[in-house]
């Protein structure tokens, strides 16, 4: 059988660590260039994200993914491990990204796993602040009176938009999904040196930071102590973010080949195997901090709890129009997306 021919299959992949002046990353899944996400079972292991996607393209995303990202895979996966304080930063948007840099900007969903102690997180601005004063602070060091310093605790979650300053502190393990990029700007170092690969970019990144103060429900945290099995934690244009609670088989199932899905496992344990109406695959077996990515050719799968207290996130890019060359306007579709995947 050709490759080609070959039906793809849920993907395990190998983690990568990266360490940095302030602790630790492990990408869990990128397609990054530096990062390339390598499948770790079954008959693709050993082959990267990118030359899956370039491959086999819209039968790993699914159409409406394909049709707006291309060849890029649109989500990224993360643990953060933090020994100090990472530099407080900025993240760039998608228009700014792609006409200075060619390159999707990054809105992110953080889950906090870990918290020892009163470890503490940077979340935007205390107050509205002239940017030539926030310029000066960040010079001189002063620049932390007037950034939004909280406490999360484990379970504690927030989405970080473009635009806003952040920083995670000592002591704090956190769950990162969000757009794939690594288009983030350092904008001061707490006075600490920083190697080469962590410059400070202040000035260039200058005019795409918010300086208003940062509004109340954006520090608020989103715990996931909500009744019932699935509660939404994110749900923005760029991607949803889903905890569920798997007490029970869960069937999830389109009539076509829809959009793909990645799943983190938070605890527990669990198997996804072939629904009624799928082809066959082997049994992926998902333990507590492993992700695996659904192409969109698995149409039809069931997600089966393994263990007690087995808790998993769902990570979906939703369908997004790419604007008219025209009007400048993403519009609305003509017909209704088929591409929709239901739980049962």
């Amino acid at each position: 059988m050709e490759e080609k021919d070959r039906k793809l299959y849920p993907f395990k992949f190998v983690d990568k660590e990266v360490r940095t002046s302030w602790g630790e990353v492990v990408y869990k899944l990128a397609d990054l260039g530096f990062v390339d996400s390598m499948v770790s079972e079954g008959w693709f292991g050993g082959n990267t994200l990118s030359e899956m996607m370039g491959t086999y393209m819209e039968r790993v995303v699914g159409d409406d993914s394909f049709e707006y990202y291309g060849l890029q895979f649109p989500l990224m996966v993360k643990v953060i491990k933090t020994s100090s304080w990472q530099p407080f930063q900025v993240n760039a948007g998608d228009k700014e990204a792609e006409e200075r840099y060619d390159s999707y900007g990054k809105k992110a969903f953080w889950y906090i796993l870990e918290s020892a102690g009163d470890a503490g997180m940077v979340l935007g601005l205390n107050r509205d602040i002239p940017a030539g004063e926030f310029y000066s602070r960040c010079l001189d060091g002063s620049v932390k009176e007037v950034l939004n310093v909280i406490h999360p605790q484990a379970g504690d979650s927030f989405v970080i938009e473009p635009g806003t300053v952040f920083a995670a502190g000592p002591g704090l393990t956190i769950l990162e999904i969000g757009e794939c990029s690594e288009l983030t700007f350092n904008l001061h170092n707490w006075g600490v040196d920083l190697p080469d690969s962590e410059e400070l970019l202040l000035e260039e990144a200058f005019d795409l930071i918010n300086f208003a103060k940062t509004p109340p429900a954006a520090l608020t945290p989103r715990s996931t102590s909500a009744g019932g099995n699935r509660d939404i934690l994110a749900d923005c244009e760029e991607f949803t973010v889903t905890r569920m609670d798997l007490k029970d088989p869960l069937r999830v199932y389109s009539e076509q080949a829809g959009d793909f899905a990645v799943y983190h496992c938070l605890s527990g344990e669990a198997v996804i195997q072939p629904g009624p109406e799928s082809f066959d695959f082997s049994p992926v077996t998902l333990r507590a901090g492993q992700t695996v990515l659904v192409p969109s050719e698995v149409n039809d799968f069931l997600l089966l709890p393994s263990k007690a207290g087995t808790t998993l996130f769902e990570a979906l890019a939703p369908r997004r129009l790419s604007a008219d060359s025209y009007t400048g306007s993403a519009g609305e579709p003509e017909t209704p997306d088929p591409h929709v995947r239901n739980w049962n």
